[in-house]
């Protein structure tokens, strides 16, 4: 085997790792100088080189972050037999979690809207006019549709 001319083998203990033994230069005249792979420099700006490496790799997945909401929002109209929006109409939204119940009106229209719902829990929504009321509608914590829009139908009593 050659080596570059310039370079002299030395004889390493076994398990010696060190860097400072892993190549060695002949000086004119004959004289051994060992040098390490890396500079005391180099080495030195290693931390700062990593710490910016950190830093925009944070940066660049800071902009490319997940735009999923938080919560949810659950919206519809409440409607009667022959598709009316019915206002005053008391829209309940049970939390099955928690058992904690929302009571809101409906809006011009039959409207109505539940923000900054968790998506961790499940939900009941159900309205009700003059004594008649809707179908009970579910909703799960798997669903994740977001808005969410339910429409409710108040169905006249049969006589």
């Amino acid at each position: 085997m050659s080596f570059p001319t310039g370079t002299k083998m030395r004889k390493m203990a076994r398990g010696d790792m060190s860097f400072t033994k892993l190549t060695t230069r002949v000086q004119p005249g004959g004289a051994v100088q060992d040098q390490a792979p890396f500079s005391v420099r180099a080495v030195a700006y290693l931390p700062i080189m990593l710490l910016v490496a950190v830093l925009s790799v944070g940066a660049v997945t800071g902009l490319a972050k997940d735009k999923t909401p938080r919560t949810r929002t659950v919206s519809g109209q409440v409607m009667d037999d022959a598709d009316n929006g019915v206002v005053g109409a008391t829209v309940e939204l049970k939390d099955l979690e928690t058992g904690k119940v929302l009571d809101i009106y409906s809006r011009d229209g039959g409207n109505y809207q539940f923000a900054d719902l968790r998506f961790d829990h499940d939900y009941t929504v159900q309205a009700n006019y003059k004594g008649l009321y809707s179908e009970s509608r579910q909703i799960s914590s798997l669903e994740t549709r977001t808005p969410l829009v339910l429409n409710l139908r108040i169905a006249k009593a049969d006589k």
